[in-house]
């Protein structure tokens, strides 16, 4: 996978944001809280990069993985032809996993290798872990009858689903699966897991949490987005959550 790897003064801003915190630890937790960015930020790179052709290519492998019938050549077929950024996409939500099922960790570290080797019973059931994130049924088609196709199952990959409009969605329209939002979404794991704070809500920059996506941002050059991602995830996850953040938490902080 094409990574990103932040520079020391990157470093060295991450650890501002750490010792604000007034940690005892501070370089240790500066040390994992970046290399989890970084992770964050290629997962977020390659996604952007890819396009189009990045969401069908792992639409097409998602649709192979739930089926009864597949195997593991027509897997490793799939996997061989996939574009470098849908491949990145998945090494790093395997990275992401890793905490929780270690043997994603080699799949994250080089799936082309990877899955060249693993028998198909280890094969299919981590690929799917890492691409699926689950399923639903799909309303059928309307048809010139007046009478409407079956229902169809549909994976959901990487929060998108073709014809699930109820999938949830951002003030504004925007869709849950915009690429800023989620980025800082993955950010805020990173920021919870590594020094064992909640991401305070904010958007302009004054809090150490909203500090660090406005430092992100810059470094990958959207800065102007930040502020404007960084207030459509505080509703989201206040709308999640049913409550809504005072004014003076979301506008001033």
């Amino acid at each position: 996978m094409t990574s990103y790897h932040l520079s020391d003064d990157n470093h060295f801003s991450v650890s501002l944001a750490v010792r604000s915190l007034g940690v005892k630890n501070e370089f240790t937790i500066s040390s994992v809280l970046c290399s989890r960015v970084e992770v964050s930020v290629s997962a977020y790179l390659a996604e952007t990069v890819g396009g189009a052709n990045v969401v069908q290519s792992l639409r097409s492998l998602a649709l192979l993985l739930i089926r009864d019938d597949t195997t593991a050549a027509k897997v490793r077929g799939v996997i061989a032809a996939l574009p470098a950024a849908a491949l990145g996409q998945i090494e790093a939500r395997a990275l992401r996993l890793a905490d929780q099922v270690p043997a994603c960790a080699t799949v994250g570290s080089d799936l082309l290798g990877w899955s060249k080797i693993t028998p198909a019973k280890d094969l299919i059931p981590l690929l799917r872990l890492c691409v699926v994130e689950g399923g639903a049924l799909g309303p059928g088609q309307d048809r010139p009858t007046d009478r409407q196709s079956a229902p169809h199952f549909g994976p959901i990959v990487f929060g998108r689903g073709r014809g699930m409009g109820w999938l949830p969605k951002l003030e504004g329209g925007r869709p849950a699966d915009n690429a800023e939002v989620r980025l800082i979404a993955h950010l805020a794991v990173d920021w919870h897991l590594a020094t064992g704070f909640e991401p305070e809500a904010g958007r302009d920059g004054h809090s150490a949490f909203s500090g660090l996506v406005h430092d992100v941002f810059g470094w990958i050059g959207r800065s102007k987005k930040a502020q404007f991602s960084l207030r459509a995830y505080w509703a989201m996850v206040a709308d999640r959550a049913g409550t809504h953040p005072a004014a003076d938490q979301t506008a001033g902080n």
